[in-house]
C-alpha cells in the first residue's frame, strides 16, 4: 500500500536531508563569495565620479567625460554606452537614453546572476530542515515502537530521539539566515547603484546638445 511505501521512505531517516542542507550551504557560500568579489571589484566612489563627470560635461569636453567612465562598474558601464553613442554622432536624446537603458538592463542581469537560487535557498532551507525533523521523529517513534516496553517508556530514550530529529531544523535555519541576509544585501546594493546610474544618466542626457561644439563632424554622421 501507499502508506507502507511512504513509511519505508520515512524510515530512511533525516541524514540525507542534513547532507542536502550542507550541500546547499556550500553552494550559498560560493554564490556569496562570487557576488561579493564582483561588488567589491566594481565598487563606485560616486562622490568622486559625479563632480568630475559633471565638470567635463559642463565644459563640453567629451574626451574627458569618456575617460571618467572607462573603469568597470555598473554606473560607468551605463554612462559609457551613452557617451559612446554621442561620440558616434548620434546626439538624439532618445537614442542616447535607449543606449544607456539597454546597458543598464545588461548590467542589472550581470549583477543579479545567481541571486535567485540564493534567495530560494534562504526561503526554503527551514522547510527542508523541518522535513528532515519530521522524518527523524517518524523514525524515532517507529524505533520506540519496536523496542521493549521498558525502553519505549524511558524519557531519556524519547528525548534523545526527538533531540536528534530536531537537528535538521536547526541546520535548516543556520543555512537560511546567512543566505537571506546576503540576498537582501546584494539586492539593496544593486538598487543603490541603479539609482546612481539613473541620476548621472540625466546629466548626460541634459548635456547632449552641448557636444555640438566638441565634434563638428558629428552632424555629418
Amino acid at each position: 500500500m501507499l502508506s507502507e511505501r511512504l513509511l519505508e521512505f520515512a524510515l530512511v531517516g533525516a541524514e540525507w536531508v542534513l547532507w542536502l542542507l550542507i550541500g546547499l550551504s556550500v553552494f550559498s557560500v560560493w554564490v556569496v563569495l562570487d557576488r561579493a568579489i564582483l561588488f567589491i571589484r566594481t565598487r563606485e566612489k560616486i562622490s568622486e565620479l559625479e563632480p568630475e563627470l559633471t565638470q567635463a560635461l559642463g565644459a563640453c569636453d567629451l574626451d574627458q567625460a569618456s575617460r571618467q567612465v572607462q573603469r568597470d562598474s555598473l554606473v560607468r558601464n551605463v554612462l559609457r554606452a551613452g557617451l559612446d553613442r554621442i561620440r558616434a554622432g548620434k546626439r538624439d536624446p532618445a537614442s542616447v537614453e535607449q543606449a544607456m537603458l539597454g546597458a543598464m538592463a545588461r548590467e542589472r542581469a550581470r549583477y543579479e546572476a545567481r541571486l535567485t537560487p540564493l534567495g530560494t535557498i534562504g526561503n526554503n532551507a527551514p522547510f527542508i530542515g523541518l522535513f528532515g525533523t519530521v522524518l527523524g521523529i517518524i523514525q524515532a517513534f517507529h524505533q520506540m515502537g519496536q523496542a521493549s516496553g521498558m525502553e519505549a517508556s524511558s524519557n531519556q530514550v524519547v528525548m534523545a530521539a526527538i533531540g536528534e530529529a530536531l537537528v535538521a531544523t536547526g541546520v535548516g535555519i543556520m543555512v537560511a539566515i546567512p543566505a537571506v541576509a546576503a540576498y537582501n544585501w546584494a539586492k539593496s546594493n544593486i538598487a543603490a547603484r541603479l539609482k546612481q546610474a539613473e541620476s548621472l544618466m540625466r546629466a548626460v542626457l541634459a548635456s547632449t546638445s552641448r557636444f555640438d561644439c566638441a565634434d563638428p563632424t558629428a552632424d555629418q554622421a
